[in-house]
């Protein structure tokens, strides 16, 4: 056979496969092929979806196609080698399942609603590639395993709008609401990769990180963090982790702007609003590289204690007092060019 004749005959096989509101929609699914349209109408939808690879399912827009997942089940998942891909739907399934799940292979989707009892979507294996999406839940996307690709789009979660327990999650241009009950973006475990990400009104923390996490970002914006039971959050927690942000925002932070208990800090080019607390409070042997910044608010603008350490340049710190280091237990400010302020325990810059 001809290498063109190879290639184009799978296309011209390929076939739209109609699917009216109401209509068996597993014996559509089980009717596709590689390469095939599934073309679900207006209306709502009823069924739990295992998306075959090399099949594409569409609707006719999220606010118009709706699919509801019967009571245990998710709506939508992608559970084979290769990809599938997914487009203009509204999922939803009850609690505690999840509208989309993803364990293998690759799912794309654009255009998506999917609100679940349980979550949103969540990774578990392979990856989710998605384009404007809106994902709501307990949790708005929970990455375990594999890579969540996201770009625009918003996440919302009654816990947590995005959750990261391992695998890597890569959010750029898009918003996380609050409130939540424990943070905008949750990382206790892999890598999140934050650009162009807005957290809003979060709840009593923008980003926390716990130990194993890590978080590097550019321009975010983190605004809005409220109390806990009476104890003012904060815009950014660290509890053993790692966190590089640049170009950032830090505002309206309730507590602290950047608060680490352990862990590595790097912030360049960060403005940080500080809210009751202070502004970047490191403690437990936290340690920070700090350059090019701007802390306002309430004083101090840097607090060091438990045997952290720091090494800061070219900052401006407009707060009072500036620094606040406890000498007695090892904490350490290291004051390099651009700092006008004397190096604490004793020195000079």
């Amino acid at each position: 056979m001809p290498a063109f004749l190879a290639v184009s005959l799978p296309l011209a096989l390929a076939a739209t496969l109609d699917v009216p509101a109401g209509a068996d929609l597993a014996a559509a699914l089980a009717r596709a092929r590689p390469g095939d349209v599934v073309r679900l109408a207006a209306g709502e939808h009823r069924g739990s979806i295992d998306l075959p690879a090399g099949v594409r399912l569409e609707g006719a827009g999220a606010g118009r196609t709706r699919v509801v997942a019967p009571e245990g089940e998710d709506a939508l998942t992608a559970s084979t080698p290769g990809a599938a891909e997914v487009a203009a739907i509204a999922l939803e399934a009850g609690a505690p399942r999840c509208a989309v799940r993803v364990s293998a292979g690759t799912l794309r989707a654009r255009d998506l609603r999917a609100v679940g009892g349980g979550c949103g979507a969540r990774v578990s294996g392979g990856a989710l590639d998605g384009a404007d999406l809106a994902l709501d839940g307990d949790v708005g996307l929970v990455v375990e395993r594999g890579e969540a690709n996201l770009v625009g789009g918003h996440l919302h979660g009654a816990l947590s709008g995005a959750t990261v327990h391992g695998g890597t999650a890569t959010l750029r241009h898009l918003a996380i609401d609050g409130p939540s009950r424990e943070a905008g973006l949750a990382v206790a475990g892999g890598a999140a990769h934050l650009e162009g990400v807005v957290i809003r009104s979060p709840g009593p923390a923008g980003i926390a990180i716990a130990p194993g996490g890590r978080v590097e970002g550019a321009a975010v914006v983190v605004a809005g963090v409220s109390e806990e039971q009476g104890i003012p959050g904060a815009c950014v927690q660290v509890r053993r982790g790692s966190l590089a942000l640049s170009a950032s925002t830090l505002l309206r932070c309730g507590g602290a702007a950047v608060e680490a208990s352990g862990g590595e800090v790097r912030l360049s080019s960060v403005d940080a609003s500080g809210g009751a607390a202070g502004g970047i409070i490191l403690l437990d042997g936290a340690t920070a590289v700090l350059d090019g910044n701007l802390v306002t608010g309430h004083g101090p603008a840097l607090a060091l204690a438990g045997g952290s350490r720091a090494t800061a340049r070219m900052n401006r710190w407009w707060a009072d007092p500036v620094f606040w280091v406890d000498c007695g237990s090892g904490a350490r400010l290291v004051l390099g060019e651009g700092e006008r302020a004397r190096t604490p325990c004793g020195g000079s810059p």
